[in-house]
């Protein structure tokens, strides 16, 4: 096969609707590994493929490549540059590559397994897969051959399903450290484009960092994530059918962590909830429905669960305009939730609100109006961070929704949630 030059790497918009790898002690160059004399490509048989990865911003990331050989003396010389990989017109660089017994492994600029989604200006959506180009044809790997995938953390959750008493059995993945009993437990609520009906089993866990990032970031604790079936609708709160839905998921959950708590596995005092877009929303209708249940809460880019403002406004995918409420419509919603939080005392649930000011998918309005509504509801322990289009830019974030990038990256924030007890 002809080599592809590899190039710098570009940067495109792109959007997502959103390892332990096997130590290998013999040193290699960068430059040219001699496995043996034989003539390049010459009955070189691969056996099996392993993609070591990792749970990145975005997704998982290929970060090395393991092919395993039928007789590595069949391979003669290999370097870096024999490999070209590509994920449309983005290219990535092969850094180094170890051999140990008939193992091949490459060390490469980590690259996302899904491949990339790019986005024109009328978000008409474009999908590259990633391919890997070798000078030696036996080599050449691309998305969907088949191949083993180790992730690191993400491979230690142990999945199951479990069925609540009302009768609703959803799938679940459980992160237990080990040798601890009682330790604290984080729920993870993920977002809309990790539900079942568009992703894939285990999305909630594999699509961002946030079932991952509370363990790698070393705090001691239980991760939960249950995985839904399909996502709700902008303005959730006039579908009774929906709401009945989420609240007999929550209904769900509760039971199976009650369940956790009840043989001494985790600390009651120290239950904690987060999620990102839909599942932030998903978190407020879950502080509301159990109020007492919580240590703290940390809803990210809520959606709107309370009351309806994507919607009636036009705030929901809003890529262009003025993304801001009207004073009157702003004092509207105010009354809107404050109402319906004269129904529900969560005061005393210690909230962190994240999202980036202009969210263009999710309107920042619901995570603003209904931290002043607790404020002004005598709540002494809530917090909330605004993040401005210069920080997201600096998270590498060019689509102004995905807040959860730089708050699961903020010490500040993670030590807060982990600090508050009942």
């Amino acid at each position: 096969m002809k080599k592809i030059k590899c190039t710098r790497r570009c940067l495109l918009l792109s959007m997502v609707l959103m390892l332990s790898s096997t130590a290998f002690t013999t040193v290699a160059s960068a430059d040219t590994v001699n496995a043996s004399d034989a003539e390049p490509d010459k009955a070189v048989t691969v056996e099996n493929v392993t993609l070591h990865t990792y749970v990145g911003d975005d997704g998982q990331e290929v970060q090395s490549i393991t092919y395993r050989l039928k007789d590595i003396s069949m391979l003669g010389s290999i370097a870096p540059d024999d490999f070209s990989i590509m994920i449309g017109s983005d290219s990535y660089l092969v850094n180094d590559i170890k051999i140990m017994g008939n193992n091949v492994k490459l060390y490469v600029d980590p690259f996302r397994y899904l491949g990339k989604t790019v986005y024109n200006e009328k978000m008409q959506s474009t999908h590259y897969d990633f391919s890997v180009n070798s000078t030696i044809d036996a080599l050449d790997l691309k998305k969907g051959d088949p191949c083993q995938i180790e992730t690191r953390t993400a491979d230690d959750f142990v999945r199951g399903t479990f069925k609540g008493s009302n009768g609703m059995e959803l799938p679940y993945w459980l992160y237990m450290p080990a040798g601890s009993a009682k330790v604290p437990l984080m729920l993870w609520e993920h977002g809309g484009g990790e539900v079942l009906s568009s992703s894939f089993e285990g999305a909630n866990i594999l699509n961002n960092r946030g079932a991952v990032s509370w363990i790698e970031d070393g705090y001691q604790t239980a991760v939960l994530s249950f995985q839904f079936p399909e996502n709700y609708s902008f303005g959730i709160s006039e579908d009774p059918d929906q709401l009945k839905k989420m609240q007999d998921y929550n209904d769900v959950i509760h039971e199976f962590i009650q369940d956790l708590i009840n043989k001494g596995k985790i600390d009651s005092k120290r239950v904690y909830i987060s999620g990102a877009s839909s599942g932030g929303g998903a978190v407020l209708r879950f502080v509301m429905q159990y109020p007492d249940f919580f240590s703290a809460a940390l809803p990210i880019c809520a959606k709107d669960t309370l009351v309806p403002i994507s919607k009636p406004y036009g705030l929901a995918y809003k890529f262009e305009g003025s993304l801001a409420l009207t004073e009157q419509d702003y004092q509207k919603c105010y009354q809107d939730i404050s109402d319906l939080m004269s129904h529900s005392d969560i005061t005393n649930v210690p909230m962190w609100f994240v999202q980036a000011e202009n969210d263009p998918v999710c309107t920042s309005y619901t995570s603003k109006i209904l931290y002043q509504v607790l404020k002004d509801n005598g709540a002494q322990n809530n917090r909330i961070t605004m993040y401005s289009d210069e920080e997201m830019k600096q998270a590498g974030q060019m689509i102004y929704h995905s807040s959860w990038v730089p708050a699961l990256k903020s010490r500040e924030i993670m030590d807060w949630v982990y600090s508050q007890k009942k």
